[in-house]
């Protein structure tokens, strides 16, 4: 399991106990995740269910009609079932035919990506409007792998409150997945982003998660080298397009870059107070 030095009950207890603590110091007692049918949603559903109570859990269900598979959201509807969690099922397509419908009344060139980018931010406004409405923190799905490699939408997939999987490998979200009695058919089932129709994640990244866990396992981890990986066998192409991939999507792995002009800007580094904290300030 990577640098973890734990298995997978010790990973996942410390998971469980993070969550806990997190929903504690910022007083909520609710969350509210999108489930896909997918490893890392169900994953994570599983974990937040552990921890704040099925009870606490609003999943949605966020499928695009013609594109997602019956399959993925009868996975997504068994899962919650099975977890005892309640879940609304809210196709998107009316909110995509905007963006298609804009395209040709502005007669702007279409974009696949640019509507696939869309997409991935349309679930998140919906996730976060029933956050607002129900007072609750949105739980982010991406793992470990997906935020080195950028395989996340900026302000979509990727923005959230809490990222769960956040330092798990994709391989070991779906060994977690096991362990978690996730049903066999989500663990095994080939990953995509579920937003360009027969186009699945290794296909677009160029390799197996497999192979691409123990290229990103060494690089970030170990600081092996871009030589020595190749050293080790590795394909010279695919390690350089996975390092290329990690340098040109730092933008996606931080907050928005303020210019200075002041003393004191809110830069992480000048301002450095707590994300979470239960302090009150005397100057309240």
């Amino acid at each position: 399991m990577g640098d973890y030095k734990m298995d997978n009950k010790q990973i996942c207890q410390a998971l469980i106990l993070g969550i806990k603590d997190y929903f504690e110091k910022n007083s909520v007692k609710n969350a509210v995740i999108g489930l896909s049918g997918g490893v890392d949603s169900a994953v994570c559903c599983c974990l937040i269910a552990k921890a704040i109570g099925s009870e606490n859990v609003m999943a949605i269900l966020m499928p695009e009609e013609g594109l997602t598979s019956d399959a993925n959201v009868n996975d997504a509807k068994e899962l919650a079932d099975k977890l005892k969690i309640d879940y609304k099922i809210l196709p998107i397509n009316n909110a995509i035919d905007f963006f298609t419908d804009m395209n040709q009344r502005l007669s702007l060139m279409d974009s696949t990506h640019a509507i696939a980018n869309a997409k991935a931010r349309i679930r998140m406004t919906i996730l976060y409007y029933f956050a607002n409405l129900l007072r609750s923190l949105v739980i982010g799905t991406s793992d470990k792998s997906e935020i080195a490699l950028g395989y996340t939408t900026k302000y979509g997939d990727n923005a959230s409150d809490l990222l769960v999987i956040g330092d798990l490998w994709k391989t070991d979200v779906i060994k977690l997945g096991r362990f978690l009695s996730v049903p066999e058919r989500i663990l095994k089932k080939m990953p995509s982003a579920d937003l360009i129709l027969n186009v699945s994640a290794e296909e677009d990244l160029g390799a197996k998660y497999d192979l691409l866990d123990k290229i990103l396992r060494m690089y970030i981890e170990e600081d092996v080298s871009i030589e020595e990986i190749i050293r080790k066998g590795y394909d010279k192409k695919i390690v350089e397009n996975v390092v290329q991939r990690i340098v040109a999507n730092e933008h996606k792995r931080r907050s928005p870059i303020i210019v200075r002009v002041s003393n004191r800007s809110f830069h992480n580094i000048e301002w450095r107070m707590p994300i979470t904290n239960k302090f009150i300030s005397k100057d309240f």
